[in-house]
């Protein structure tokens, strides 16, 4: 009597079905993570002594204050007089209620200020500005 192969008595399952989940999964992540990335205007961000993370972050507007003058809504640029039309909008989709400042470290308080009043002016009181911890 022959010996039987290990392949003749044990029924293995067929995994190429779930490989190719994984990888389709794994494909679909590395996509979305790369489009997070993109969505964020790049600035140079100013360094603060007294910085601090907040623990709760949650669902925030972003506005950008770029060094040349140009504000940005997310991803999108806009002008100042449309800024707290889309502020009150992002607001009612999202019912955010904060709004959060990017702005270049070379952006003089002035302009910063004045997203300030268009957060306020839309009805949106809690604004944080975008800092760096120093190394202090």
């Amino acid at each position: 009597m022959k010996p039987r192969a290990i392949e003749d008595t044990i029924d293995l399952p067929d995994l190429t079905p779930m490989i190719d989940i994984v990888f389709l999964l794994i494909v679909f992540f590395m996509t979305v993570a790369k489009m997070q990335v993109q969505q964020m205007v790049p600035i140079s961000v100013p360094i603060a002594d007294a910085a601090t993370i907040p623990e709760n972050r949650g669902a925030r507007l972003t506005v950008t204050l770029k060094e040349d003058g140009s504000i940005y809504f997310g991803p999108q640029s806009v002008v100042l007089k449309d800024l707290p039309a889309l502020i009150a909008q992002g607001n009612a989709s999202q019912s955010a209620g904060k709004v959060y400042v990017r702005a270049d470290a070379m952006v003089p308080f002035k302009e910063v200020r004045k997203v300030f009043a268009a957060a306020a002016e839309a009805g949106v009181p809690n604004v944080v500005f975008a800092t760096f911890q120093s190394d202090k």
